[in-house]
């Protein structure tokens, strides 16, 4: 309970708008993904953008710097986009194949297969598909003619439990390693989900440093009956406003981006372009100061070159027991291993007598 009051007060400190991505002059600097599981090294995935929006693929190690807290940091492995080696992705697809999807499947199994086709070479795909129901229809592999049957297989049927098919994304993308993402997409109102709000969803993909990135497919112009019930207009405009609120909420405060598709022909379009983000990103690995796994969120902030408003931001959070700074005493050490022995040294006369 206190590492989630911890995640959702860091999440007040950094998720103002633009809280991990401040612009400047020339560049932005956008943090996707971070990766502690190394400790004391830490793995950042992150973009520059010029200010056309267009990526900036050609930069150097030198050209940027490390802050973690208020102190520079050692970049220790530097790769860029026009790198020759292979950077692969661990992503999880989050599929909506609820009854409104009847018309659109066809059009979403075309469009996973060419983002499949294009994602990086090497990445690992899983594939969760929910409607009432929520289930892993791949688990992790490299092989795209396995998960490209798995999606072809998907049938349109039942209500949608999209905040609970994201939970068990983030679930499933918790133990493992290197960049990641979820790409979560839906074409309607989360009807059935035990999960009734994106903020704990937030506060994990946080605490785990993933980006989840959301699809919402013909939600800007819907207007439809909500739970069965015939409504007004503007009950249904209501509802739709806060269900594109919580979509594009919960991409932006994890560092994700949010998509909207108005038909499904636009599908194809928007999940190549997702390819292409994960192709145009950085990643760098610096040391950090703090060696312990010490149960903190930590600011970290990426500057591109001399530019300090173009640096991009983000909180690490580090599995483990709160520690301070400058480390335990030596009085607090004797103190608990006192303890110790005072627990255990009973136990062993008895063995004895």
């Amino acid at each position: 309970m206190n590492r989630f009051l911890l995640v959702i007060f860091a999440a007040g400190m950094f998720c103002q708008p633009g809280w991990a991505q401040t612009k400047g002059d020339d560049v932005s600097v956008i943090v996707r993904s971070t990766d502690e599981s190394a400790l004391p090294n830490i793995q950042i995935d992150f973009e520059v953008k010029r200010a056309d929006g267009t990526p900036l693929l050609d930069a150097k190690q030198e050209d940027f710097r490390v802050m973690e807290y208020d102190a520079e940091c050692p970049i220790l492995a530097f790769n860029a986009p026009l790198s020759t080696q292979i950077r692969p992705t661990t992503i999880v697809l989050v599929l909506d194949c609820s009854g409104s999807m009847h018309d659109n499947i066809d059009e979403l199994q075309h469009a996973v297969g060419s983002f499949l086709d294009a994602m990086p070479e090497g990445s690992r795909v899983a594939i969760i598909a929910f409607n009432s129901s929520i289930g892993l229809v791949c688990p992790f592999t490299t092989d795209r003619a396995s998960a490209r049957f798995a999606v072809n297989q998907l049938e349109a049927t039942g209500g949608t439990r999209y905040y609970d098919a994201v939970d068990a994304a983030l679930k499933l993308i918790a133990g493992e390693k290197g960049r990641r993402a979820i790409l979560a997409m839906t074409d309607g109102f989360d009807t059935e989900s035990r999960i009734e709000t994106v903020g704990p969803l937030i506060a994990s993909a946080r605490e785990i440093g993933v980006p989840i990135h959301t699809l919402g497919l013909g939600m800007e112009d819907m207007l439809q009956n909500v739970t069965g019930f015939t409504v007004t207009q503007d009950m249904a405009d209501e509802v739709r406003r806060r269900q594109l609120e919580s979509l594009k909420t919960l991409a932006t405060e994890t560092r994700g981006q949010y998509f909207p598709a108005k038909n499904a022909g636009q599908l194809q379009a928007i999940y190549e372009e997702l390819a292409r983000g994960l192709k145009d990103s950085y990643s760098l690995t610096y040391r950090s100061d703090r060696t312990l796994p010490d149960g903190t969120l930590r600011p970290i902030r990426v500057f591109y070159k001399q530019q300090e408003q173009a640096a991009g931001e983000a909180a690490v959070y580090v599995r483990g027991m709160v520690v301070p700074a400058q480390g335990w005493s030596w009085l607090f050490l004797l103190l608990v291993g006192g303890l110790v022995v005072l627990a255990v040294l009973p136990g062993r006369l008895r063995e004895h007598s």
